[in-house]
């Protein structure tokens, strides 16, 4: 009788212990995306996207392909970009683009650098 009466109390404390441990090795997954209003992530993501436009023009002149945005992976299938970006990126992507198609294929120089 006297070894359940510790093993009573010990078996309590057993059990909150343990519930304590599977608290701390929750995973909640990466916190969501806050709006901060002033469209800074819209922004950010559709500047990526210019930069983005213009190696990809670059890279189709090397290579002598037909200058032409639907042709570029990154920009049909922005995979790698969360789903509430992929339209501010690939907008961004087809000025970086056309932009980049206007200077180097036809020697234009415009002022619609990515500045806003």
């Amino acid at each position: 009788m006297k070894s359940t009466r510790y093993l009573i109390p010990l078996l309590g404390i057993t059990l909150l212990a343990s519930a304590g441990s599977a608290f701390a090795q929750r995973y909640d997954g990466p916190p969501a995306f806050r709006y901060d209003g002033d469209g800074g992530a819209e922004r950010a993501m559709e500047q990526r996207g210019y930069v983005d436009g213009t190696r990809g023009a670059d890279r189709d002149f090397q290579n002598h392909r037909r200058p032409d945005v639907n042709n570029r992976d990154e920009f049909r299938n922005p995979n790698f970009i969360p789903g509430w970006a992929q339209q501010e990126y690939r907008e961004g992507f087809r000025r970086g683009y056309y932009r980049e198609v206007q200077s180097v294929y036809y020697g234009r120089h415009d002022s619609d650098d990515f500045r806003r």
